[in-house]
């Protein structure tokens, strides 16, 4: 009988314990995600693109050399996620007082075929004056979504006349030297991201 007992109460403990293993790495893969990861300068991520501004001047990887940029992936007809996004690049770049007017903040969609460039302009210029939005045909797209691994497709919503798009969600710091040097989840604090830039910048 108190073998049974000393039984019993060694397989509670043991599935405690390793509940308890599960929890703690669900937080550091969790806490991983949202504060940024480091990639090194070998990274496969990034590389050439081709595409025009709000304005409709021409853009590409060469206008990310000489300075740091802050780089979000979405779409104008996005209900919610990518205005958080852009607002929450808002508040790194004040957070990062003097520091941020040295960043370039930078919005490419994912969807061109209704982000065109008049569509882009009227849409960045309600975020920041200083927001750039780039836009461009769909195999131009297609090319900087393959350059940086952005997930993006199409999504035909039943209950919309129209469709959405689902999408990777992320924020890219891009070094001077054009490289990919941070990325940070939905979850990531503006302060925490703003940090994480200072450092990265000396500041």
């Amino acid at each position: 009988m108190n073998k049974n007992r000393i039984f019993r109460f060694g397989l509670i403990l043991l599935a405690g314990l390793s509940l308890s293993a599960l929890i703690a790495y669900a937080q550091i893969s969790g806490d991983k995600a949202s504060t940024g990861q480091t990639t090194s300068s070998g990274t496969d991520i990034g590389g050439a693109f081709s595409l025009v501004d709000q304005h409709g001047k021409p853009f590409t990887d060469k206008n990310l050399l000489g300075h740091y940029t802050l780089a979000y992936f979405g779409f104008t007809f996005c209900p919610a996620i990518c205005p958080t996004e852009l607002q929450r690049i808002n508040v790194i770049l004040k957070n990062l007082g003097p520091a941020g007017e040295k960043i370039l903040p930078l919005f490419i969609t994912i969807d061109p075929e209704r982000d065109t460039q008049e569509a882009m302009a009227t849409y960045v210029a309600q975020f920041n004056p200083r927001l750039t939005g780039l836009t461009g045909t769909r195999a131009q797209v297609d090319e900087a979504l393959k350059a940086y691994k952005v997930y993006a497709r199409k999504v035909q919503d039943p209950k919309m006349s129209d469709y959405t798009m689902d999408h990777s969600s992320y924020l890219y710091l891009i070094r001077p030297d054009g490289k990919i040097d941070l990325f940070f989840g939905p979850d990531a604090k503006a302060s925490e991201i703003a940090e994480k830039i200072r450092a990265r910048m000396g500041t």
